[in-house]
């Protein structure tokens, strides 16, 4: 694509070519998700951005605890929990991969039910929804909020390994850090789970993971740290 001039206007209007869009199946309804890395202005569809860490809140208040990298584990106050429904958990898994954030219904209705005619997937989604509403341990409730026709997490309830994956690698090149995050890898996204819509998410993460484990690699090579390098480059061969 030709780089073309994008004019910022006082009104804080983006106008983006329509090559742009094209490229990146951005639809009217979509979210993006705009930031400054190296002095370049980035933008990015919000389904493949995960909330940026300083935005969760690290403190004790956090009662759901979620593990997302290999099998799918969530414990409610120390209590794990069991789905009544696969949709249940998909829900729960599609709305961590887009960072808790508010998720328009007909878009989770649309991408949870993908064949079935929207009046339908519509009340699907609203019933999945009173599901989780009713788990409730030690008088505390799971924490996802139906509002002005969208769906969401409380962010501050929650404690999740993605979250924690991302706030990790975003200290770049910073060798303690990026060996937490990959130890946080316990396997790919949600491996277990063959849902329709993962696809990119497994990229996004697997793409870090690859990315940190080389630089340790390299890092503990040129450190003399041939133990540990030989531990990393057969990370990467897994």
């Amino acid at each position: 694509m030709k780089a073309q001039n994008i004019r910022l206007r006082k009104t804080w209007q983006l106008s983006l070519p329509e090559e742009f869009i094209e490229q990146l199946g951005i639809q009217d309804d979509s979210t993006l998700t705009c930031f400054l890395e190296n002095n370049e202005l980035r933008i990015r569809p919000e389904a493949l951005a995960p909330i940026a860490p300083e935005a969760y809140s690290l403190s004790p208040e956090k009662i759901l605890e979620i593990k997302c990298f290999g099998n799918m584990s969530v414990s409610l106050d120390k209590c794990e929990i069991s789905f009544q429904s696969k949709k249940a958990k998909e829900l729960t898994a599609y709305l961590l991969c887009r960072g808790c954030g508010p998720v328009k219904n007909s878009v989770l209705a649309e991408t949870l039910w993908p064949d079935v005619p929207i009046v339908n997937a519509m009340d699907s989604l609203y019933k999945t929804i009173r599901c989780l509403k009713k788990i409730c341990v030690n008088e505390t409730f799971f924490p996802i909020i139906i509002l002005h026709g969208e769906t969401y997490l409380e962010r501050q309830k929650i404690s999740c390994d993605l979250e924690q994956f991302e706030a990790l690698y975003r200290q770049k090149n910073i060798p303690g850090s990026w060996k937490a995050a990959v130890e946080l890898y316990r396997g790919t996204l949600l491996e277990t789970e063959a849902y329709d819509w993962i696809t990119p998410y497994e990229a996004y993460y697997d793409i870090r993971f690859l990315e940190m484990t080389e630089y340790l690699a390299d890092y503990y090579e040129k450190s003399g740290d041939q133990k540990l390098a030989r531990y990393y480059r057969l990370l990467l061969r897994q």
